[in-house]
């Protein structure tokens, strides 16, 4: 989830709250798997968003860190370097001078890195899952004197090096979010960019469009900018890490070239936002009428009551869409869409990959329901939510849309090993006050017959320290894409978490392919999260 509304009060934790019965300590079985410390060798681009509390702090801090390490095979992490911005204010090219990694077979692991700055050196630890060799899901889950932080992310093997500003050329599109650059109070405030430039061999963004939310105040507009060299930091050359300097739009960042089809972004003028550059494809259909698909989108963010999720599905043929279903989780109000009205869907032929989808719920007496899309190839994209409603605050939210594969789906393809990821906030009511906190999970399972089981990690912030190898289990109900009639029938998820104590959380999930899963929680007010389940490689 992209967590854009932050805040952190003294309270009881929930998980604490919301666990019962037990005394003694669940094990997980011993992992089993085909990962081994080699598996993670190479130099891999990171990013993850939470939020930390430092010493001496008493609310805690919206935080995004995007970077490079190096593994070397054998546990042991030999350099890097990362990028931090903590609520706009930005601690750049901090040098990653060592580190320590362990892997266990089923690819779950630790990961520490020793990063120093102006000359004392502290660690940051992750929990991770290796979804390949390639990459894999992390979280934050640093605590110590000094630090406490949290957040979830992923890794990839950066290859294609050395690198140059005309490793990045062509057309990409794009999807920043976190927090405005606004000081005034109450901002910073949820911001969501997104949109396409193309770029060329010197670095040169010659054409391209953008659409922002920015606390519900849309604008939109061309692209300019450039990517380049950092001249103030030298020590880290774009050649060996991949880092340099960009602009987009009037907004500077800080990037790292995964390869030429990715580039991670953070920016450094005084907001507070994060993303990836991916490059566009040319089968980017042209016009509506080149569209004949199933979708799965997935939007996650801040309304006015705090999180908020959507996560759906719907047809699209030509013009015309149906079969549009959508559960939202509005800071833990729960709303199923069944039918839908006046939905449509369009391109922009000025834009190339730019489109709109529109629809609205009948049983709302609200606007339609508004997105713009950005696709980088004919099965993928970016989207944001534009809806608007005086009666309400505006969602800024935005994620991902992906053409759905592979179906139908069932127990015969819904099987092996996955990593699973989400994150949100943890929502609590105790007497005067409500607190909206950070939680972030990771965890690897087996899904065999439907029936998970496998091990986790959970961080939820306000407990102050994340609870290692709980035993997971659950299940999942699949009901074709929960377009069948008599009435739509939702794909459903359980996990169940288990150490001294157990609380179990119910999620829909949307399958994009047997490979893969977005999920968001559809009970339990006490949490607003979503995430994604992967099959591992």
């Amino acid at each position: 989830m992209k967590r854009l509304l932050l805040m952190l009060v003294s309270g009881a934790a929930l998980w604490s709250a919301a666990c019962g019965g037990g005394n003694g300590i669940a094990v997980p079985p011993p992992p089993v798997g085909k990962y081994t410390l080699a598996s993670l060798n190479g130099q891999y681009v990171f990013a993850t968003s939470g939020e930390s509390f430092v010493a001496g702090a008493f609310t805690a801090t919206p935080l995004a860190r995007t970077g490079v390490f190096n593994a070397d095979g054998h546990g042991k992490i030999s350099g890097g370097v990362e990028d931090v911005n903590a609520n706009g204010i930005t601690s750049l090219a901090l040098q990653i001078s060592g580190g320590t990694y362990t892997v266990n077979a089923d690819g779950r692991g630790t990961l520490t890195l020793d990063v120093t700055s102006n000359g004392v050196t502290s660690s940051i630890d992750f929990g991770i899952v290796l979804t390949s060799t390639s990459d894999g899901f992390l979280i934050d889950e640093t605590s110590n004197n000094n630090q406490a932080s949290t957040g979830s992310g992923n890794f990839v093997l950066q290859t294609g090096g050395p690198f140059t500003v005309g490793s990045v050329a062509g057309p990409y599109i794009f999807d920043f979010s976190g927090l405005d650059g606004n000081q005034t109070s109450p901002c910073p405030c949820p911001e969501s960019f997104v949109g396409r430039f193309d770029v060329n061999n010197a670095g040169t963004i010659t054409s391209g469009f953008f659409d922002d939310n920015d606390n519900g105040t849309f604008g939109s507009g061309a692209v300019v900018g450039n990517f380049a060299p950092d001249p103030l930091n030298p020590s880290f050359p774009i050649s060996t890490f991949g880092r340099g300097i960009a602009q987009i739009a009037r907004q500077n960042f800080v990037f790292y070239i995964v390869d030429a089809t990715r580039v991670r972004m953070i920016s450094t003028n005084g907001g507070m936002l994060s993303g990836d550059t991916v490059a566009q494809s040319n089968t980017v259909p042209a016009n509506v009428s080149s569209i004949s698909s199933n979708f799965v989108f997935i939007v996650a963010g801040s309304s006015g009551n705090g999180g908020i999720t959507r996560v759906g599905r719907f047809t699209a043929n030509g013009a015309t869409v149906t079969n549009v279903l959508v559960d939202t989780n509005n800071a833990g109000q729960f709303i199923k869409t069944n039918t839908t009205n006046n939905a449509s869907i369009s391109l922009d032929v000025a834009n190339p990959g730019r489109g709109t989808v529109t629809f609205t719920d009948p049983n709302f007496a609200s606007a339609p329901f508004n997105f713009v899309f950005y696709l980088s190839s004919a099965t993928q994209g970016v989207i944001q939510e534009t809806t608007t409603n005086n009666s309400n605050p505006v969602d800024v939210a935005d994620g991902t849309i992906a053409a759905q594969t592979g179906s139908p789906f069932s127990s015969g393809n819904i099987t092996g090993t996955y990593a699973l990821n989400w994150s949100g906030l943890s929502l609590q009511n105790n007497g005067s006050f409500s607190a909206q906190d950070e939680e972030d999970l990771l965890s690897q399972v087996t899904v065999s017959s439907l029936g998970l089981s496998g091990a986790a990690d959970i961080f939820q912030f306000q407990n102050g320290v994340p609870v290692f190898d709980l035993v997971t289990s659950g299940t999942i109900a699949i009901s074709g894409d929960g377009t069948s009639s008599p009435s739509p029938n939702r794909n459903t998820m359980s996990v169940k978490l288990v150490k001294s104590n157990s609380t179990t959380v119910n999620l829909v999930v949307y399958f994009v392919s047997p490979q893969l899963a977005f999920f968001a929680n559809n009970q339990d007010s006490h949490r607003t999260v979503a995430g994604i389940l992967q099959a591992q490689q």
